[in-house]
């Protein structure tokens, strides 16, 4: 006789954990930067902002929740201590979450614009893809890199400028563009530490295809390449402020990226004990300031 299904609360804290908090900034930071960008300044519609970076947080938890779901088998190996593996929250309660995050996202989202909406409609499916089946680009290498790259750095950028009725500006598909390249290369660094369930779920890594000093060699040119075009991309007129500013904070950027760069090929493997390795600290930083310091600079232009 089948056992009934017997629900328990979903403790706030097992719920926080598989929202996966510590990817939360980026979005925020992407969205806002984006609007801040477009729009030359704060944006003047206060509403249309918070609806925008609300739905982006709920949509990023979505995101992470449909990468659980898939993941299970592999986080059973990988990482047991989350909620899903370790009994805290079921797959079914699991898909409630998804579900409801999804929809509180696209509704925030169309109460922004169309184009807010279209990049939230397009972000969605892919980020499942990534995970779900039959598709589940992350066992392909060079797809499953792709596949991360088009919403969380074209898309999101996309976005932000989306807030401040710019989506459409070559500025916005410039820095997307650039941000797509360097999240292709970067997307690969999260898999050094999780080879061993990879591997056994026929999910076929850079770090498990090459190795992992050979894929940190990979990375490490992603980290620096996008942000040294700054200036060339001004010069060819392609962003406005001209080559000086853009240079600035290129090399900024870049500095941080040879930083992290260097950390990783030196030692790619993560700590013992669960602790984040010090290149992806330098990194969430860069990708950080990237979205930041793009809007100062064109929240100053003259």
């Amino acid at each position: 006789m089948a056992r009934a299904y017997n629900p328990q609360p979903v403790r706030a804290a097992a719920l926080w954990r598989f929202l996966r908090p510590a990817t939360l900034p980026a979005p925020l930071a992407g969205v806002l930067g984006g609007a801040v960008s477009a729009s030359a300044g704060w944006p003047a519609d206060g509403a249309r902002l918070t609806a925008a970076l609300l739905s982006a947080l709920l949509l990023t938890g979505a995101s992470n929740g449909i990468n659980q779901i898939a993941d299970l088998e592999t986080d059973r190996i990988n990482r047991p201590d989350r909620p899903l593996p370790a009994g805290e929250i079921s797959t079914r309660e699991a898909w409630a979450i998804f579900w409801v995050l999804s929809a509180l996202a696209f509704a925030l989202a169309a109460s922004v614009n169309r184009a807010y909406l279209a990049c939230v409609a397009v972000t969605l499916p892919v980020t499942s893809a990534y995970s779900v089946m039959p598709f589940r680009t992350k066992r392909i290498p060079f797809l499953a890199n792709a596949t991360i790259a088009t919403p969380r750095g074209l898309l999101l950028v996309l976005a932000g400028w989306a807030v401040g009725g710019g989506a459409m500006r070559t500025e916005a598909w410039v820095l997307g563009t650039l941000m797509w390249i360097y999240i292709f290369g970067a997307a690969t660094t999260k898999d050094f530490a999780d080879t061993q369930g990879d591997e056994a779920t026929g999910c076929v890594t850079l770090p498990i295809l090459w190795g992992p000093r050979a894929a940190a060699r990979f990375v490490a040119p992603f980290l620096v390449l996008p942000f040294a075009l700054y200036p060339l991309a001004a010069g060819f007129g392609l962003l406005p402020g001209g080559a000086a500013r853009w240079g600035a904070l290129g090399a900024l950027l870049s500095a941080l990226g040879i930083a992290a760069g260097r950390h990783l090929i030196r030692d790619p493997q993560p700590p013992a004990g669960g602790s984040p390795h010090r290149a992806w600290g330098l990194m969430y930083l860069q990708l950080t300031l990237a979205h930041i310091g793009s809007a100062v600079v064109m929240a100053t232009l003259p």
